[in-house]
């Protein structure tokens, strides 16, 4: 099943029109990634995060660079998973 991976919306403590900037990659396209296995990293106000994934699976695309502000929500990259 294919899926996307996006910007966690509980990242932000409050409403509003938030932003956040990638920071790291830690993946490629064609990489087998597990649960768990770290894929980016974001900056929110003060903290960087590291965002984990929750399938095993490809990642097919990337979607963003570092440097790139992001929104909660928005898709980061897309995984082929086989945990389905």
């Amino acid at each position: 099943m294919i899926r996307e991976i996006v910007v966690p919306k509980d990242l932000w403590p409050r409403r509003g029109d938030w932003r956040g900037k990638i920071i790291n990659i830690y993946v490629s396209e064609g990489d087998k990634v597990s649960s768990g296995d770290q894929l980016f990293e974001i900056e929110i106000e003060k903290a960087v995060l590291v965002i984990e994934s929750e399938h095993n699976g490809v990642i097919k695309k990337i979607l963003v660079e570092p440097g790139d502000d992001v929104r909660p929500g928005d898709p980061v990259m897309i995984i082929e998973t086989s945990d389905d």
